[in-house]
């Protein structure tokens, strides 16, 4: 079922701290989005499940299993996949040698029928990492690259996809057909996804629970349908 529990208590950088409690839960099929504008703690949300960010505690739980203790190099092994922001790759090799040395580090001695399955995967999901799998990754666009860095944590099988702003710096054409592949790995691959996102318009197309921050406190939380409307969404976006 791929549920996944999560607490972070003082998520921050040395003696700063930037997010004083935050817990939810997520499960298999479902997308779980961390809204907020610039400076609201997202990304430091998401830095402390990883593991990159300091905490006073954090408690994860997947399907039971107690992953507290793991690192970040650990949690990927378990199944939690974490895709920073900027769009990062290894821009030095090309898009098909980032794929497969994805999946080869976690699964060096798998069959290579199962890493082709994986391929043909994320290549439906994404055709233009298809056609320019000989390209180098660093000559291709922003937007390419982004689509190219979930492609890659898709190699790991993941059961909890977390992803930082994947629509950040990119253009509206570009930002519609990564969520609309989004909503299709949210269908189809089984896996819960937890996004910190500022665009909360194209995040809540997708989205099926949120929670919002202001200033590292969630100001707001609860499912789409019943959040979208509320008067207290405005005011964390836009203080009024």
């Amino acid at each position: 079922m791929n549920r996944f529990q999560a607490t972070v208590e003082r998520a921050g950088y040395g003696a700063l701290t930037v997010i004083p409690h935050l817990a939810f839960e997520v499960s298999g099929g479902e997308l779980l989005v961390l809204l907020g504008p610039n400076g609201a703690g997202k990304t430091t949300a998401l830095r402390a499940l990883a593991g990159t960010a300091d905490t006073g505690r954090r408690a994860l739980r997947l399907d039971g299993q107690d992953l507290s203790a793991l690192s970040t190099w650990q949690l990927a092994h378990a199944g939690l996949a974490y895709v920073p922001d900027g769009a990062r790759c290894f821009a030095t090799v090309t898009v098909e040698e980032n794929l497969r040395g994805a999946f080869e580090a976690l699964r060096p001695r798998a069959a290579r029928a199962e890493r082709q399955r994986l391929l043909d995967g994320v290549y439906e999901l994404f055709p233009v990492l298809k056609q320019r799998g000989s390209q180098l990754a660093g000559s291709m666009s922003g937007g390419q690259r982004q689509m190219l860095a979930i492609a890659r944590a898709l190699m790991i099988e993941p059961k909890v996809l977390m992803l930082d702003e994947p629509s950040a710096g990119l253009a509206p054409k570009l930002v519609e057909e990564l969520f609309e592949a989004l909503g299709r790995i949210k269908a189809s691959a089984g896996c819960a996804i937890v996004m910190a996102e500022q665009n909360f318009a194209a995040a809540m197309g997708i989205a099926d629970t949120c929670l919002v921050l202001d200033e590292g406190h969630v100001a707001l939380s609860g499912p789409v349908a019943a959040v979208r409307h509320d008067e207290r969404l405005r005011v964390a976006y836009l203080g009024l």
